[in-house]
């Protein structure tokens, strides 16, 4: 299965956390990916990296838009990572992608939790029939129960 399969299949069978948990590790990549490039002087990719990373944080103020404790708190360090990643584009600095990457990695991990304990939206399994092998998803309000 290709990563974009992977990806598809995992987004379409995970609940809202692991949906934030996901939007997060694609931040981590990038900003990793931001390092590379800047230690390989390729300014455009981190330029482009960094658009695709103030889309993620866009939606992610959407989804905490709230006004209860977490939703404020994430929000702050949202704005933060996005004024350290801007600076870390102008001043073509890798040590402040890996700021952002120490503080996001807590922030992922816990949204993983999350993501454990919580049930799915969806259950995911594989089919098969005469010469072929296909997944199959039940939608979250159906069971396997007779």
């Amino acid at each position: 299965m290709t990563d974009i399969q992977e990806r598809k299949k995992r987004i379409s069978t995970t609940n809202e956390a692991g949906l934030i948990a996901i939007l997060y590790e694609r931040l981590i990549d990038n900003f990793k990916n931001c390092i590379t490039a800047i230690k390989d002087e390729n300014y455009d990719i981190v330029k482009d990296l960094n658009n695709h990373s103030r889309a993620i944080l866009t939606e992610l103020l959407v989804q905490f838009g709230g006004d209860d404790e977490i939703s404020l708190t994430l929000r702050e360090i949202n704005i933060y990572i996005n004024k350290t990643m801007t600076e870390g584009e102008i001043k073509r600095n890798p040590s402040l992608f890996e700021i952002n990457i120490k503080i996001l990695t807590p922030i992922l991990e816990g949204f993983k939790e999350l993501e454990i304990i919580e049930k799915p939206k969806a259950v995911s399994g594989l089919t098969y029939g005469k010469g072929n092998l296909d997944e199959y998803t039940l939608d979250g309000n159906r069971s396997f129960e007779g």
